[in-house]
């Protein structure tokens, strides 16, 4: 038993029990190592499962937040459509269920498609003429300017016609409007029916019309406008309505009469006007047209400066009365002395103040001097009534009574004195304005005259309706009715029916004894013209009258005659 205890106990025996239990531990580290490597990885896979559900969390929150975000941008975009669509009122699908980005898709189309078809409606309209659909000015130019270069490039001419409806403002203001536009609407269809292939017939706007005719020279020109003016020569039925519609035409070459649009444009416009002047249905451009138009351009800047500055001035043509040979009135006459030109007739600036708008200064100046010098005869002795010519412009002012009237007060006149004349074509321009403006003259006590009767288009059953105490029957039927046998049956139907409806009649345009005897044969009242006396300046005409030549000198006085001279 000692020995066992002895080798156990002993340095030998020491040393081999650490060694073996350091054997028998390997394993054990083995095992432990293997389970420690096992746990770390069922911890590792333990975290990887965690982290996978953190991660796959995560992916799914942001793709129901991109779902729902794209939705929202989705609803946001068709709403945007939505409105957009209701701005242009374009209908859009209904939405429905399905696939959002195929609604979207599908309403976009629609909408695409209908853009495209309102931008080409707009485009056309831009470039048409709504009432007629013929092209406009802006489509006519662009025409132009391409058969220009076409006409530079292949050395060829074209020709550029402006034309103009004539009176047509009467028919718009006497029928209405309504027959007016269908008039144009007859009109752009005749012209078309002249038309080539390559040539566009254009309304520029108002009565104004276009044609562009490429390739034309100076003889095909002259053949159109004559195929013009015959088709314009038939009537135009407009319901029970039978209208001819007269048209002037200006004529331009290219490269005659200029090499640019605006140029041919221009010089086209000049040319129109002079055929309407002389009334020769149409007219080729000609460089003095053009000097023309400028000089009339200058007149009227001319005319405003002569009114302001107080350079014109009146004449005055008497008046008799046919029964006792009595001068009771006389009418103011407008002269114009230009600094450069000289004496420039009424009937040249006339018109050109109604065109420019000069008009309305020029009639207020007029009735301003007037009255002032009804006014200087009035302090010298000699009562004289006073005649005045309204225009056109002036009579569709509906402040013009106020403006008479304040100068009427100012002259301290009577307005019973003065006799406003107002021509036939100024009343059925416009029928409506001329008739409230001539009651409130006529209200305020104004003597109105419907001046050069018969060469318009209104009848004494129309003038019944008006506040009319005279009319004068235009020279142009006076001046020959002794040798011209119409003439005097014109004058005579007149001055009856003018008579029956409680008119004076005064005759213009005496210039013969005869005359004045046929006249106080048939009754008139009133004659005036260069038998009595031509016109005078203020002064002169009183000084005329109250001296012993005023007497007639060209028919044999009574006593009775001179003593009722005033």
């Amino acid at each position: 038993m000692s020995a066992p205890n002895s080798a156990a106990t002993s340095p030998r025996g020491l040393i081999k029990l650490p060694v073996a239990v350091s054997i028998y531990k390997i394993p054990l580290l083995v095992l432990g190592t293997v389970f420690a490597g096992w746990q770390l990885q069922v911890h590792f896979q333990l975290l990887s499962r965690h982290t996978g559900v953190v991660a796959a969390t995560v992916s799914l929150s942001l793709l129901v937040c991109l779902m729902l975000r794209w939705r929202s941008r989705l609803r946001r975009i068709h709403a945007q459509l939505e409105h957009y669509a209701s701005r242009m009122g374009v209908p859009l699908p209904v939405e429905s269920r399905g696939d959002p980005l195929a609604r979207l898709e599908s309403r976009l189309q629609r909408f695409s498609e209908e853009v495209i078809a309102e931008t080409s409606a707009l485009e056309y309209q831009a470039q048409h003429d709504g009432l007629t659909s013929l092209p406009n000015r802006s489509l006519l130019l662009e025409r132009l300017e391409a058969a220009l270069h076409q006409a530079r490039t292949q050395y060829r001419s074209l020709a550029l016609f402006i034309m103009d409806l004539d009176r047509f403002k009467e028919v718009n203001d006497t029928l209405g409007h309504h027959v007016g536009d269908r008039l144009l609407q007859q009109v752009g269809r005749r012209l078309e029916s002249v038309l080539g292939d390559m040539d566009t017939v254009a309304r520029l706007g108002g009565d104004e019309f276009a044609l562009l005719l490429p390739g034309a020279d100076r003889q095909r020109s002259q053949a159109v406008c004559r195929r013009i003016l015959a088709v314009m020569e038939r009537p135009i039925r407009i319901d029970e309505i039978r209208l001819r519609a007269g048209i002037s035409i200006g004529v331009v070459l290219y490269p005659d009469h200029g090499a640019d649009a605006t140029l041919l444009m221009r010089t086209a416009d000049i040319a129109m006007y002079e055929a309407k002047r002389k009334q020769q249905g149409y007219a080729f451009y000609r460089p003095s047209d053009d000097i023309q138009a400028i000089s009339r351009l200058g007149l009227s800047a001319d005319l405003g400066d002569a009114v302001a500055n107080n350079e014109l001035k009146l004449e005055y043509q008497p008046m008799v009365d046919v029964k006792t040979g009595r001068i009771f009135c006389a009418e103011a006459l407008v002269r114009w002395c230009h600094p450069t030109i000289g004496q420039i007739p009424p009937e040249d600036f006339i018109p050109l103040a109604e065109q420019t708008g000069a008009i309305r200064p020029l009639t207020l100046w007029v009735i301003d001097r007037a009255l002032e010098q009804v006014k200087h005869w009035a302090n010298a002795g000699l009562h004289l009534c006073i005649s005045i010519n309204m225009s056109v412009r002036c009579l569709q002012d509906r402040g013009l009574p106020a403006q008479v009237q304040a100068l009427v007060d100012r002259h301290h006149v009577d307005p019973a004195n003065v006799v406003l004349e107002i021509t036939e074509s100024a009343i059925m321009s416009d029928p409506m304005t001329a008739r409230r403006v001539m009651r409130r003259l006529s209200n305020i006590g104004f003597h109105l005259s419907i001046d050069d009767f018969g060469t318009g288009y209104s009848s004494l059953a129309y003038l019944k309706q008006l506040p009319v105490d005279e009319i004068k029957i235009d020279k142009s039927f006076v001046s020959q009715m002794d040798q011209d046998e119409n003439d005097a049956v014109i004058v005579r139907a007149t001055i009856d029916l003018a008579h029956n409806l409680g008119m004076k009649v005064v005759a213009e345009g005496v210039e013969s004894t005869d005359v004045w005897d046929l006249l106080e044969m048939l009754g008139c009242d009133t004659a005036q013209g260069y038998l009595i006396r031509p016109p005078l300046a203020g002064k002169a005409l009183a000084d005329w009258i109250s001296s012993s030549e005023w007497h007639r000198e060209y028919w044999t006085p009574s006593p009775a005659l001179e003593t009722e001279t005033v």
